[in-house]
Parts: structure tokens; sequence; C-alpha cells
């Protein structure tokens, strides 16, 4: 089975960056994903064609015989942006919508749920129950295929809007933060449905036996990522990779943090394998980084001449805006880390854009 799964200018950035993703987990885990019969829900988005192609890569150097069925609304988008996995031998593009898609024929021995309503949806403005619609049913449809499937092993995406406001003295969310995002914040569609969804999963492994872990996202960056939506990160890049300042929107204060993708490639198939029954993982970086700093940071890197203009400047004491995840949980239990600075996540984010004629 070849390990040549990318195609177009980026391909052997991708594909050494899979192989690295491989390469940070031990063989044993690897090990626990021989024969393996995966579903994969949000597979079309950011995550998932790293995610698959990093199992496929696995799956060519230690013949581990994997599958992988991926749900998607458009298969024909799906095969013109990933021509190389969606060819793949052990892939099957499976049509339907996480809300009420029909279930393949045969079991599986694992499910990954990430789909939810899309970046481009909800920069585009979808509305706020729709979004919750479609996380919320799309999780109870998932439970179903799974119990359905003779309970395989889920590994769920949630999200750190999970969490509401940071409290004071904390720097990070843990994932016993006793807070909840406001229920009048429709801003946090998403954030509310993921909570929800968490119950729903609580309530499956203790009526039907239901093994799954958690793996609640913060923010991320790497190939792949759009750069003309709603993430910061992706908008200073493509903003030094343009002819304009580098500009941020609020006023630079806002702390955050970014994980490279091929780092969360590898998180996801670690809790997936050794993730504790029933338990949340917080997964992101921990490294945080004003949004102002942020921008200075992208610029030095990609355009070092370019200026940073901060459109939001406030006086006086601003509310804090922290979404910065504690990750002692997965580097204690799991032995995962965030592997790749952030400077090299940007550079190979460029990178790829230049190599792929869209920078």
């Amino acid at each position: 089975m070849s390990s040549r799964l990318a195609s177009g200018g980026g391909a052997s950035l991708l594909e050494r960056e899979a192989e690295r993703s491989v390469d940070r987990l031990d063989r044993r885990v690897w090990a626990g994903l021989r024969g393996a019969r995966l579903f994969l829900t949000g597979a079309s988005g950011f995550f998932g064609p790293w995610l698959l192609r990093t199992l496929l890569t696995a799956d060519a150097r230690f013949g581990l015989g994997m599958s992988a069925t991926l749900l998607t609304r458009d298969p024909g988008r799906f095969a013109a942006a990933e021509p190389a996995l969606a060819s793949h031998p052990a892939v099957t593009l499976w049509p339907g919508n996480v809300r009420d898609f029909p279930f393949p024929g045969g079991d599986f021995s694992h499910i990954v749920h990430g789909a939810t309503t899309s970046a481009r949806e909800t920069f585009d403005g979808a509305d706020a129950l729709d979004k919750f619609d479609v996380t919320l049913q799309g999780t109870r449809r998932v439970l179903e295929l799974a119990r359905a499937s003779g309970m395989p092993r889920l590994l769920v995406l949630g999200s750190g809007a999970f969490y509401g406001r940071l409290p004071e003295g904390a720097d990070s969310f843990e994932e016993d933060c006793p807070v909840a995002p406001d229920p009048a914040d429709l801003a946090v569609a998403i954030g509310h449905a993921k909570r929800a969804g968490e119950f729903l999963c609580a309530y499956h492994a203790a009526a039907h036996g239901l093994s799954y872990s958690t793996a609640r996202c913060f923010s991320f960056v790497g190939p792949g990522l759009p750069l003309d939506v709603h993430y910061a990160i992706g908008n200073f890049i493509r903003d030094a990779l343009g002819d304009g300042p580098i500009t941020v929107r609020g006023d630079g204060r806002a702390l955050r943090s970014y994980m490279h993708v091929g780092d969360l490639a590898a998180w996801l198939v670690a809790l997936l394998v050794d993730g504790r029954p029933g338990r949340a993982y917080n997964v992101g970086s921990d490294r945080a980084v004003s949004t102002a700093a942020l921008a200075r940071l992208v610029g030095e890197l990609l355009a070092p001449a370019r200026p940073v203009e901060i459109l939001g400047r406030v006086d006086g004491v601003a509310a804090r805006n922290v979404y910065v995840p504690s990750i002692a949980r997965a580097r204690s239990e799991l032995a995962l880390d965030c592997w790749t600075s952030l400077e090299d996540a940007i550079a190979l984010t460029a990178e790829h854009l230049r190599m792929s004629g869209a920078g």
C-alpha cells in the first residue's frame, strides 16, 4: 500500500508532516488499530484530512490493515479537495448529513465524531439554533450508529467552548474547571451543544456500555487552515503574505494558544486508542500569546517589513479574554506534548501555501 497520499505542489510537505505525526506515538499505540474499521465524521474540515493522512501513513508503514469510512455531505467536493485520500483503496466516502445519515453496512471497531457546522457556515452567520441542532442531533445519530455497530470505541471531538469565562486567578482551563458558557450567549451555540453531547455519551456509557473519550479541542494552525474566516492566526498569515498591513481587529489583548495540526492528529489517535473511558482531555497548546504579539510574530517570521495595525484599541482595563487550555492531564496520563513550536507551525503553513500556489 503506497504511503504517498498528498497531491499537488504541497505533496512532499504534507507527506513529511504525516510521517512526523506517526513518529510521535509509540508503535504500541498504532498496534491498537490493527485491523481497525473506522467511521469518521467531520472528515471534510480542517482536522479530518490531517487525521486520515496520518492514519493511512501508519497503515502503510506498519501493515495495520485498517479501513476508514468518511461521512461527507458532498463526496465530490471532498474528492476534488483531497484526491489522493478520496481514491485510497482503504477509504470509502459515505454521503449523508450527520443529523440523519443512513448507516453503512457492517460493524465498526472505532468511531471518531467531529462533525459540526463548518467554519465557513459559522463565519457566514449560520443560525445559532441550527448550529446547536447540527451538533447535538449529529451526536445522537452517531450514538445510534454505535449501538447498531456493537458499541465500538468512540472518540468525540469536543471544544474549548465547553467552558465559560475563565475564573479569576486561573491562567488556563483545566478539565474540571467549574464554569460553563452563559446560556443566553448565542455566540457559543456549539459550546452548549458540546456540553449536552458529553451528557449523551455519559448516558450511553452507563446504560449501554459505551467506551468513549472526549477531546476538548482549542485552537490550531497548520497547512489547510482557512485564512478568510474568523481564525485570527489565519487572517494574520493571509495579511503577511499579501500586500497590506497585518490587521488585528480587536484590542490585541485577548490571549490565545495554537497547536500544530500535525501534533493534533497524533493526539487524536492516542486518545482514540488509550484515552481513559469517560475521560475528557483538553487538546491544544498551553503557550499563551496575545493577539497583538501573535500578529507581530507572524510578521517577523513571514514579512518583517509589514506593519501591524490594531484597530480596536481601548482605554482602561479590558475584560479578561482567555482561551488557553491546561494540558497537564494529557501529558501525565498519555505522555503527549506540543512537539512543534508555534514558530515552526506558522512557517509550515506559509510554506505549504507558497508550494501550492496559494500564497
